[in-house]
C-alpha cells in the first residue's frame, strides 16, 4: 500500500496538530535532528510528547500506544506527538524528516549557567586588565 491509496487519511494528517509550547514571545525553543528512514523502516520514539514530527520528503505513518488514530504524513505536512507512551514511525517510501523537540528544563538550566559563567569570566578578565598601577 502506497500513500496514494491511503488518500483518505491523509486529511487527518493535514489538520495536525502545531507546537503548543511556547515562550512569552509565542516562539517555542526547539531543537531539530533530521532523519532519515528507508522505505519499510521503523523509528520508535518513547514518552516524547510536545515533539513535533516535519516530514521533508517520502510518506510516513505514525500510530501512538493506546490512540486508535493512524496518522499518515506526506511531504510539507507536521504532527506534534500529542500524549506520552510509545510512538511508532514507519516509512511507507523512503523518508527525510525532521524531528522538533522542546528544550527540557534541565537543557535550560545548563544553558543560562554557560551564559552566567561566560559573563563572569568576561567581567573578572576585564576588570584585571582596569586594575591601575600607582606612578611614584
Amino acid at each position: 500500500m502506497t500513500c496514494e491509496t491511503l488518500g483518505v487519511k491523509l486529511s487527518i494528517a493535514a489538520s495536525a496538530a502545531r507546537p503548543r509550547n511556547r515562550d512569552k514571545l509565542g516562539v517555542a525553543p526547539l531543537r531539530a535532528k533530521r532523519a532519515y528512514l528507508p522505505r519499510r523502516g521503523t523509528l520508535v520514539l518513547d514518552n516524547r510528547e510536545g515533539t513535533v514530527i516535519v516530514v521533508e520528503s517520502g510518506c510516513l505513518w505514525i500510530t501512538l500506544e493506546r490512540d486508535p488514530r493512524d496518522i499518515v504524513l506526506v511531504k510539507d505536512m507536521r504532527f506534534e506527538i500529542d500524549r506520552t507512551g510509545r510512538t511508532v514511525i514507519v516509512a511507507e517510501e523512503d523518508s527525510r524528516f525532521r524531528l522538533l523537540a522542546s528544550e527540557t528544563a534541565l537543557e535550560r538550566a545548563g544553558a543560562w549557567l554557560e551564559r552566567l559563567a561566560a559573563r563572569a569570566r568576561a567581567r573578572w578578565r576585564t576588570g584585571r586588565a582596569r586594575r591601575v598601577v600607582p606612578y611614584y
